[in-house]
């Protein structure tokens, strides 16, 4: 599956091509993509490669990522599933940097949140984003192989119009 979008948010416009992984479903495409979008602002990478500077010291990648002026990481995206394994060595290694965890569903999120507090001593680094009831599915049909995005977003909210559908949800941080 690819995503070719043609985006217009916040009074800025960019192209950006989703393409996804290996087994890789619709609905964690629109997630990265819900992600990029709220961190627009940020200026976020969204293809993150191994060789990025950034990530030498990393044996995975994330959904998205955000740098700051001197190349380090300032933010970092994981969508849908993510292992605790990988949450609890973010924890230690990013002392400085936003974790952010997005969920399709409240219920996903409060079960993340329940699995952090039980397994992970700094838990409350994790930010996890969960999506409200149905926005979520409204969302994800409203993406198309060529999507085009106007609107505004940012901190919990999107307000867009996504190929002549409007969408509004604001994130539920938990």
């Amino acid at each position: 599956m690819k995503l070719r979008c043609d985006l217009h948010v916040n009074d800025a416009n960019r192209k950006l091509i989703l393409v996804s992984a290996p087994n890789e479903s619709p609905a964690h495409m629109g997630l990265r993509l819900a992600a990029y979008l709220l961190f627009w602002d940020e200026e976020p990478v969204m293809e993150a490669g191994a060789k990025n500077p950034a990530l030498a010291d990393f044996e995975f990648l994330p959904d998205l990522m955000a740098l700051d002026d001197s190349g380090t990481i300032k933010l970092w995206v994981e969508c849908g599933t993510t292992t605790m394994h990988k949450l609890l060595k973010l924890t230690r290694r990013l002392s400085r940097a936003r974790i952010v965890v997005m969920k399709q569903s409240e219920r996903d999120a409060l079960r993340l949140r329940q699995d952090l507090r039980a397994q992970l001593d700094r838990e409350a680094r994790v930010e996890i984003l969960a999506w409200p009831a149905e926005a979520f599915r409204d969302w994800t049909e409203s993406l198309l192989e060529k999507t085009e995005v106007f609107g505004e977003a940012g901190g919990l909210m999107l307000n867009l119009v996504i190929n002549e559908r409007p969408i509004v949800a604001e994130l539920k941080p938990l």
